[in-house]
């Protein structure tokens, strides 16, 4: 009996590490920002006038349902856009304008209508 508990005082640190590291993805997957949000993570990627926010999971996300918001707030104040889905796990808002110094809100409404997803970015 006490060779199992110091087993398992042994090897029960490396499966806490190894399980804490399985929730959310750290690295971009579309080369934007990446902020780990419960058991998902959420990619910010800006490309002209468009952000598209995807849903980075160890499966891919159905978001054919879903809806949601962008917020930008900065020195000119604060925009709301709207986020519709798109293929690979996104959402995308049209029309956007961040600039350097922003402070960026993506909050997801899941296709049930009441669960969300919220991720805070700051843009450098």
């Amino acid at each position: 009996m006490r060779a199992l508990k110091k087993i398992l005082i042994v090897i029960l640190p490396f499966i806490l590490i190894s399980e804490s590291r399985s929730h959310g993805i750290t690295e971009p997957q579309h080369g934007g920002i990446v902020k780990v949000v419960g058991d998902v993570s959420l990619e910010l990627v800006k490309n002209g006038n468009h952000v598209k926010v995807y849903i980075l999971d160890d499966v891919a996300t159905d978001t054919s349902g879903m809806s949601g918001k962008l917020k930008v707030e900065n020195d000119g104040g604060k925009n709301q856009y709207s986020l519709t889905p798109i293929k690979d796990s996104g959402l995308e808002a049209l029309g956007v304008s961040i600039p350097s110094g922003s402070k960026v809100l993506a909050i997801i409404v899941k296709a049930d209508g009441y669960s969300k997803i919220a991720g805070k970015f700051q843009i450098e």
